[in-house]
């Protein structure tokens, strides 16, 4: 696991991750994520005492790596210590089943937030399995398309906003994971011509002052 740094030349982004799934009896579990570190399942706001003490049957870690090649042009996962545009990342949630019985009705949300683009078919398992969304949460197969005037078009990957797993059962003791990369975007910066043609403003307004 490991920590973005903040530094003067490192972009980086700081998503929340949130992992959602079903005891066996129903009982409705929330898992908050954070960027590089272990999730701690906390019952939803439904929840009874009784369904709160078994959050901690359910184990879910993310952790977050950098996607590099080696001399051979093999890639490796690393720390994403800090990141840049156009890095790789690679988010890996591990579930871990302590029950003692199988749960059913797994369902795992992973958030994509500003500042990434997802990479197409990176999310595994794929296949039915995972369903993408634009920021309208309006899950369905990747690619994902839309309708523009008449005529349906792909949408972009740096509008996929969250992905969705349904992975059914776990058995006890039973252990899976889901896994996507994304792409840290680039930051453009402001065209110089744009720049140019707004320092004459002040100019402008200083001479009117003195027109009588």
């Amino acid at each position: 696991m490991s920590r973005l740094k903040s530094s003067p030349s490192t972009f980086f982004a700081i998503p929340i991750f949130q992992m959602a799934f079903r005891l066996g009896g129903g009982a409705a579990v929330l898992a908050v994520l954070g960027i590089a570190g272990a999730a701690v399942a906390q019952p939803a706001a439904t929840a009874a005492p009784a369904e709160a003490a078994q959050k901690k049957t359910v184990d879910v870690v993310l952790v977050q790596s950098k996607v590099v090649k080696d001399a051979q042009g093999k890639e490796q996962l690393v720390a994403a210590d800090s990141v840049k545009p156009g890095d790789v990342l690679e988010y890996t949630a591990t579930y871990t089943n302590h029950t003692g019985k199988s749960v059913s009705g797994l369902v795992a949300n992973l958030p994509i937030p500003e500042g990434l683009e997802y990479l197409p078919k990176t999310a595994k398992p794929g296949a039915t399995l995972v369903k993408a969304a634009t920021k309208d949460g309006a899950f369905a197969a990747e690619p994902l398309a839309r309708n523009v005037n008449g005529k349906t078009e792909p949408v972009p990957y740096n509008e996929y906003r969250s992905l969705r797993w349904t992975l059914g059962q776990l058995p006890a003791n039973g252990v899976t994971a889901v896994t996507a990369r994304a792409k840290v975007e680039t930051v453009v910066p402001p065209a110089p011509a744009a720049a140019a043609a707004a320092t004459p403003a002040p100019a402008a307004d200083k001479v009117a002052r003195k027109t009588p």
